[in-house]
């Protein structure tokens, strides 16, 4: 499955006219890769602060450098597993760490991505609707971005509106308890982790958004924020499906389809797409590589690891 994004990344640069983006790369600034990975970095610090108040919200006496840690190496684990399942990972860590039970660790972990599908599923929603209405904003456009900020807000303050029916799939399987402890947690404190939750989850998809708009401001057609908001947020939405390695393919697709709107030529959004991916998917596989080979290999084994995590 995962050979149907790189036949869909064929069809969408077989007839690109590679000189173009040939002529974009010799535009190239080298300083804007460190940007992005500046940028990047600042993400995963912001995403830890939220982890680390979750975590502490279960009672376990966590470092913030040591979750840094963790995140950063379960972002290179999430590059090269599909669905980005190496986050996952992070369970094991702290379970090994800090002796933490099964159910709290992994309630944390669940818990801190439930915060990343809810605001992308917001933002992507948002994305898809102002995608359809060719960026107008009328009054059923405006109508229908409100509704889907108050479902997402809904599921916050009314976390039963998605635990309830998770927990009525799930049975008397052992997944049941952990989603009982985070809903217990999450109504419990949803007013004290809204605000770290909502602010630090919508603030590091925000920065990501940053990184287009940097790398094509020296460009003869710079890219809007809306539009890289638009096509960043769909794109790691479709990201999360099997039939992409690295969003290859569903990434191109949807940079193509959301720049045209506006429009800007293909060569843009793929030369665009391009350094973004170098930013961020590389930029993690940076990050993590440094993370192991300097701390986490001295205290655990990349093959008990990967054991543990499957």
């Amino acid at each position: 499955m995962h050979s149907l994004g790189f036949v869909l990344l064929y069809f969408i640069i077989r007839n690109l006219d590679f000189q173009l983006i040939k002529e974009n790369f010799s535009l190239f600034k080298p300083w804007k890769i460190a940007a992005g990975l500046g940028i990047l970095l600042l993400v995963y610090l912001i995403k830890t602060y939220r982890w680390l108040t979750i975590t502490r919200s279960f009672g376990m006496n966590a470092s913030y450098r040591t979750l840094l840690l963790f995140f950063l190496f379960s972002g290179l684990l999430s590059t090269i597993t599909p669905g980005r399942l190496g986050e996952f990972s992070r369970i094991w860590f702290i379970q090994k760490q800090y002796r933490a039970g099964i159910t709290v660790s992994t309630s944390s972990v669940l818990l801190d991505r439930i915060w990343d599908v809810l605001i992308l599923s917001m933002v992507g929603g948002i994305s898809m609707i102002l995608v359809i209405s060719r960026f107008s904003i009328e009054w059923y456009t405006v109508a229908m971005i409100v509704m889907i900020f108050l479902v997402a807000l809904g599921i916050i303050l009314f976390p039963g509106i998605l635990f309830r029916p998770a927990m009525a799939l799930a049975g008397k399987r052992p997944v049941r308890e952990e989603l009982e402890q985070i809903y217990r947690v999450w109504k419990e404190k949803r007013m004290g982790l809204i605000f770290p939750g909502f602010s630090t989850s919508l603030l590091a998809f925000g920065l990501l958004a940053i990184i287009p708009v940097m790398l094509s401001a020296d460009l003869d057609a710079p890219v809007h924020y809306g539009t890289s908001v638009t096509a960043v947020s769909i794109s790691n939405i479709l990201s999360f499906l099997p039939i992409t390695v690295a969003g290859f393919g569903t990434r191109e697709f949807i940079f193509t389809r959301v720049f045209s709107i506006q429009p800007y030529p293909d060569h843009i959004a793929i030369y665009v797409s391009t350094i973004y991916f170098i930013c961020t998917y590389l930029g993690s596989m940076l990050f993590g590589g440094i993370v192991y080979g300097v701390w986490i290999r001295k205290f655990y084994n990349l093959r008990e690891i990967r054991r543990r995590k499957q």
